[in-house]
C-alpha cells in the first residue's frame, strides 16, 4: 500500500498495536473477521512504515505491506484498500492518505540462486520457563518466559525458530511435518528493544535481527520457508515482528523484493 503523509509528525516508534488495528479493519471489511478471535498464529505478517525515519515529512510517502500465505486474505484486503484511496489513514498519532495498493509476489526461486531471508521488523523468540534449564539458561527472576538474547547461544534461536515455524506450518495446512533443520547459515546483525503500548500500558520487546543465507532446497524445504516468508518468522507476526523480506544478488542490500 502507498500512502502519503498529510501533515509533519515525528516517526512514533510504538506503532505495532494501532497498526494492527487498521490491518484488522482492513481483514473485517473483507470478510476475514474471524481472524482476529483465532488462537495462536494469525498466519499473516506487516511491514514497518517503509521507509523508517525520525520525521515524517508532509507530503512524504511511505509504504506498507502485508505477507500471508492466503491468496484470498491477500487478495480481498487489496480490494477494500481499493475501495478505501483517498481516505486518510489515522496510524496512532501518524496521519496518512491512502494513494494506493497492490499485490506483488516474492517467490524463493525454484532453482538455486544466490538470495536470502532477511529480516524487515525484529525476530521475536520467547523461551517458556520449562525449557530453560535445558538451554541452561538462568533468568534474574522466576519470568513465565525469557526472550531470546545476543548472550544466549544461536543454538537456542535456530531451535526455537524451526520448531515455531514448523508449528504454524502444520497448524496452517493441517499436516504433520516433523521437525528438521531449515536455517543451515545464518549471521546476526543485531538486537533491538521495540516499545509496544497495548490497552494503554508499555512495554518493551526484546527483538533481534537476522539474515539467512539459502543453500541448494529440496521442495519440501522450499515450501516451508516460502511460508514463513509470507506468514512471518518467530513470535507476534500479527503485531508486525518477524516479517520477512526476500534478498537477491547477494547477502549485503543489493536487491531486496
Amino acid at each position: 500500500m502507498r500512502l502519503s503523509a498529510t501533515d509533519t509528525f515525528p516517526y512514533c516508534l510504538s506503532y505495532h498495536h494501532n497498526l494492527q488495528g487498521f490491518v484488522y479493519r482492513l481483514m473485517r471489511e473483507a470478510g476475514f473477521d474471524d481472524l482476529h478471535d483465532l488462537k495462536g498464529s494469525k498466519f499473516f505478517s506487516f511491514s514497518n512504515l517503509i521507509p523508517p525515519s525520525k520525521t515524517v515529512q508532509g507530503g512524504s510517502r511511505r509504504s506498507l505491506i502485508i505477507a500471508s500465505p492466503s491468496t484470498d486474505l491477500v487478495k480481498g484486503m487489496r480490494d477494500e484498500a481499493e475501495r478505501l484511496i483517498g481516505s486518510e489513514i489515522n496510524i496512532g498519532p501518524m496521519r496518512f492518505q491512502l494513494q494506493g495498493s497492490e499485490i506483488f509476489e516474492a517467490r524463493i526461486p525454484d532453482e538455486y540462486q544466490d538470495c536470502g531471508l532477511v529480516t524487515g521488523t525484529p525476530i521475536v523468540l520467547r523461551i517458556p520457563r520449562y525449557r530453560l534449564q535445558e538451554y541452561e539458561i538462568t533468568p534474574a527472576r522466576g519470568y513465565d518466559y525469557v526472550y531470546w538474547r545476543k548472550e544466549h547461544t544461536p543454538t537456542v534461536f535456530i531451535k526455537q525458530l524451526e520448531e515455531n515455524l514448523i508449528k504454524k506450518y502444520n497448524q496452517y495446512h493441517r499436516s504433520e511435518v516433523e521437525n528438521s533443520p531449515m536455517f543451515e547459515r545464518l549471521r546476526f546483525n543485531k538486537q533491538v528493544a521495540v516499545p509496544l503500548r497495548v490497552r494503554g500500558k508499555e512495554t518493551t520487546i526484546i527483538g533481534t535481527l537476522w539474515e539467512f543465507p539459502l543453500p541448494p532446497l529440496d521442495d519440501m524445504k522450499r515450501e516451508i520457508l516460502q511460508f514463513g516468508l509470507d506468514a512471518g518468522l518467530g513470535e507476534m507476526n500479527s503485531l508486525g515482528f518477524g516479517f520477512m523480506n526476500l534478498m537477491k544478488a547477494n547477502m549485503h542490500g543489493e536487491e531486496v523484493i
